[in-house]
């Protein structure tokens, strides 16, 4: 169905840049409506709830169109620039803590995925068994934490970025691939110096 006018008009002044494609939403739609039941005409508050969910689980290299996001000349230029007013919603691609020695993250990688072998990792439903597994053998152990850098992507550009401070909820080894964020007016300095808005 074509996209509901309400809906595009939602869309587009909460998530601007990168502009979403009109194929894909109207799928989402369609989806939407027959997965949920639900009409924005009839339930509008649910019904972008679940547009809105769709949108940051989707890879945003399906979801929006290219050439209207990050403007890919700042990724080479050298001089001091900024992302501009609009919001920019990108995805993380990867995560790497920059404050700590490779050798010791690759210790802590190396305990994490032992642990996860002998079934740690992951709750079981013998609460008082795993209880004593965690008792003899410590608590999973958590990556540094000191600066974090990622590689984002609007769906179209890759480029480099780095906390200027800390964002607890962004976690090395915990947030997954494909979060999204969400910002305005960020440095460019060789690469991005970034606060954001979390959204996913």
């Amino acid at each position: 169905m074509p996209v509901p006018e309400r809906v595009a008009k939602w869309v587009s002044q909460n998530y601007p840049r990168p502009v979403i494609d009109a194929e894909w939403l109207s799928d989402c739609c369609d989806w939407v409506s027959s997965t949920y039941n639900t009409s924005p005409s009839t339930h509008f508050h649910d019904f972008i709830t679940h547009v809105e969910a769709q949108l940051l689980q989707s890879n945003l290299e399906d979801s929006t169109v290219p050439g209207t996001g990050l403007n890919a000349e700042l990724v080479r230029i050298e001089e001091r620039e900024t992302t501009g007013s609009t919001p920019l919603l990108v995805e993380i691609r990867s995560i790497t803590e920059i404050a700590h020695s490779a050798f010791s993250l690759l210790n802590i990688h190396q305990t994490r995925v032992d642990r996860a072998d002998l079934g740690l990792a992951v709750e079981t439903q013998d609460r008082q068994e795993q209880g004593q597994q965690d008792e003899d053998q410590g608590p999973i152990p958590r990556f540094p934490r000191g600066m974090l850098r990622f590689e984002l992507s609007d769906g179209h550009t890759l480029f480099q970025a780095i906390e200027y401070r800390s964002i607890p909820e962004l976690v090395l080894g915990e947030t997954p691939l494909g979060f999204k964020v969400c910002f305005s007016f960020v440095l460019f300095i060789g690469y991005f110096v970034f606060p954001a808005t979390l959204i996913q």
